[in-house]
């Protein structure tokens, strides 16, 4: 089972395409009607964040920055399951990447950022480009979910951070 945390117009799109896949997605956003409107595809909707994560072996994120996938993630984790792995696709700074790489290692947790260049029809129809870099292990391991969930899946390296240096480089060009 996994969790989606943040179902904005992108997230709620992957949470969608994961439904459609056969998947069953817990679901949890600050406004809860958005989450709640998730339950009409089949996810379960969840006012506490900490119950939206229990049992999650994945938990991913779409949120608004730095400072919120750090207040979410603080909150949920008394409740993330032994080994779970959270999957961060928020845009954030490369600094706070690293940092949260490290910090949820040491706690027993695997934290990888995986930044997305992609709309929310993209995230819908399951096109577009996600990025990734750090451990080439635990890439390996997550390739088939993150491939499923997008068109192209673009490997960094093993440099923790530089996927979210290319996304915010990438925003750079764009703007």
């Amino acid at each position: 089972m996994k969790a989606f945390l943040g179902t904005g117009l992108l997230g709620s799109n992957f949470v969608k395409a994961m439904l459609k896949r056969g998947e069953q997605v817990h679901v949890w956003n600050r406004t809860a009607s958005k989450a709640k409107e998730l339950e009409l595809f089949g996810a379960t909707a969840f006012d506490n964040l900490a119950d939206a994560v229990k049992g999650a072996t994945r938990i991913h994120l779409a949120l608004k920055d730095d400072a919120s996938v750090n207040e979410v993630l603080n909150t949920a984790s008394n409740a993330f399951a032994p080994g779970a792995i959270i999957i961060d696709h928020t845009t954030t700074s490369k600094e706070g990447a690293i940092q949260r790489t490290k910090e949820w290692k040491e706690k027993g947790f695997v934290y990888q950022h995986a930044p997305v260049f992609m709309g929310p029809i993209n995230a819908l129809e399951s096109s577009g480009f996600m990025m990734v870099s750090g451990d080439e292990e635990i890439i390996n391991k997550l390739k088939p979910e993150l491939s499923a969930m997008t068109g192209k899946l673009l490997q960094f390296g093993d440099e923790v951070g530089k996927a979210a240096a290319m996304k915010l480089a990438g925003n750079a060009f764009l703007v």
